[in-house]
């Protein structure tokens, strides 16, 4: 797989997660990377219905389950490597979309149409 096609798996997964909180993700494949798919994913249904778990935890279990269960035949023949890979793309892609407002595409640069800034003595 190559790394565009891992980012682009990445980009419609985070987009799958909705609005999730990257932490809950991070904590979420970390435990993936570790352990694989299969177990991960049975964590993730577990904390699902966990009476223990707050109800934020919960949601976010509930949509981490349901996403990759929904995307596992697109997960489940990657190299652990490319899994690892493309979940920490995901997460990245998490935090764009928090920061963006939820847009999706991207914008003009933060400080278009500005000069750069010029060094002492370069007049």
């Amino acid at each position: 797989m190559t790394m565009d096609e891992k980012v682009e798996l990445a980009r419609q997964l985070a987009e799958r997660l909705g609005g999730l909180r990257r932490t809950e993700w991070e904590r979420w494949a970390q435990y993936a990377a570790r352990r694989g798919l299969d177990k991960a994913i049975q964590l993730a249904r577990s904390m699902a219905g966990s009476p223990a778990l707050r109800p934020e935890p919960q949601r976010a279990a509930r949509t981490i389950a349901a996403a990759i269960q929904e995307w596992r035949s697109r997960l489940s023949p990657l190299s652990r490597e490319d899994l690892t890979e493309v979940l920490g793309y995901a997460s990245r892609f998490l935090v764009w979309f928090a920061a963006s407002g939820g847009r999706r595409e991207e914008g003009p640069p933060r400080h278009a149409g500005r000069e750069p800034r010029r060094r002492h003595g370069s007049h």
